[in-house]
């Protein structure tokens, strides 16, 4: 079973009761909904994955603490992850063959 499976399992089954009778059913791997669009009724296609790096996160409750901004509520809010910074197979060598020299 692939990760998050389950996850993702139990968020359609969420969907299905936040969205009742608007909930149509699930298509190659998306949840379709329907929504109203300012009058008239379309199709919403909701794809899931299960991200290798997660996003942070923080409680708007917390930030107005932390930064002294008034939030009315104690929604959480997303915050971009850091770019994950991959070292290439010729730094790695580099670092090699330098501790080598040092007798590292």
């Amino acid at each position: 079973m692939a990760r998050g499976s389950v996850a993702k399992e139990k968020v359609t089954e969420k969907i299905k009761a936040a969205f009742g009778s608007d909930y149509i059913g699930e298509v190659d791997k998306k949840v379709y909904v329907w929504a109203d669009d300012g009058g008239e009724r379309v199709q919403i296609a909701l794809s899931m994955t299960c991200p290798k790096v997660m996003i942070n996160t923080v409680n708007t409750s917390e930030l107005s603490y932390n930064t002294g901004r008034d939030f009315s509520n104690d929604d959480v809010i997303a915050i971009s992850p850091e770019k994950v910074i991959e070292i290439s197979d010729e730094e790695r060598e580099n670092v090699r063959k330098l501790m080598q020299r040092m007798g590292l």
